[in-house]
């Protein structure tokens, strides 16, 4: 789930009106679909990690919130075995579809898809044993009430589990200033709609402003250079969405033609490095 706010590949920022009707900052279209899906290989190791730490337990009742196209739905699913359920929520019907798609596929009967924006679906109190959200937060422009809202509706003793961004040390070497033209445009896009690329260092309060229990806490960095996955899941990104930026205001012609060069000039650099945004793990307890 993001904010409603959405720059499309080839247009000029959107007008108020054209603004409401679209979703996803960054676009629900085929493309970037299939950037999430390269972005859940690359990072769902660290997932399974916080999951295997935190634990879900078979048979537990699991929200997805902000499911997207539900590429963690699976993941807990399995996690909950035949026994649990989960439910999965997200304001794109775009990616819902996708999702519905795969659970008729799947044949599962355990996930339950639904539409709705975190502010305000109503969620149950006390419905849910684990509450898992992945860079959700971050683009949202009132982060405390939806976590207050999360935490009403844990069971007690039930966990929240987030993951999302700081983008504190986001870089490639060698240095480009094209490059960081990008990270200015990007942070930018998000602050357009009240976002927060640091929401990271906000998490701890932000959950025991809920009155939950922060019991686990772990940043994550990965890199590596043309080669990597890290590199790839950059690539997937950065020089597509230098034409949003463009079409946005937020970087000049001169800045993204400068990074273009600079981005492919790193891609055949056998010692190029990418380094990601730190992506900070943090669970946290309701009291029994």
């Amino acid at each position: 789930m993001r904010p409603h706010l959405a720059y499309n590949r080839g247009v000029h920022a959107p007008t108020p009106a054209t603004q409401a009707m679209s979703d996803y900052v960054l676009g629900t279209d085929p493309l970037e679909l299939a950037r999430l899906r390269l972005q859940q290989r690359v990072w769902g190791s660290v997932t399974d990690a916080l999951l295997d730490r935190v634990g879900i337990p078979a048979g537990a009742r699991v929200l997805d919130a902000g499911c997207g196209p539900g590429l963690v739905t699976e993941v807990l699913r399995r996690r909950v075995g035949d026994s649990g359920h989960v439910t999965s929520v997200d304001g794109s019907p775009a990616y819902l579809a996708t999702l519905r798609e795969r659970v008729a596929e799947a044949g599962w009967d355990n996930v339950d898809v639904r539409e709705g924006q975190l502010e305000t679906i109503d969620l149950g109190p006390g419905s849910y044993d684990r509450i898992f959200l992945r860079w959700v937060l971050s683009f949202l422009p009132d982060p405390q009430a939806i976590v207050d809202r999360l935490a009403k509706a844990l069971t007690p003793g039930g966990i929240l589990i987030v993951q999302d961004y700081n983008h504190e040390g986001v870089s490639l070497f060698p240095c480009s200033t094209g490059f960081d033209a990008m990270i200015r445009a990007t942070r930018a896009l998000y602050e357009t709609k009240g976002g927060d690329t640091w929401i990271a260092g906000r998490l701890p309060g932000l959950l025991r402003g809920a009155g939950l229990e922060v019991v686990d806490q772990r940043p994550n960095v990965i890199c590596g250079g043309p080669e990597s996955p890290a590199f790839r899941w950059a690539d997937s990104f950065f020089p597509t969405f230098s034409e949003v930026f463009e079409n946005a205001g937020l970087v000049t012609p001169e800045e993204r033609q400068q990074f273009l060069a600079d981005w492919s000039a790193r891609k055949s650099d056998p010692d190029a490095l990418f380094f990601s945004p730190i992506v900070l793990d943090i669970a946290a307890r309701k009291a029994n």
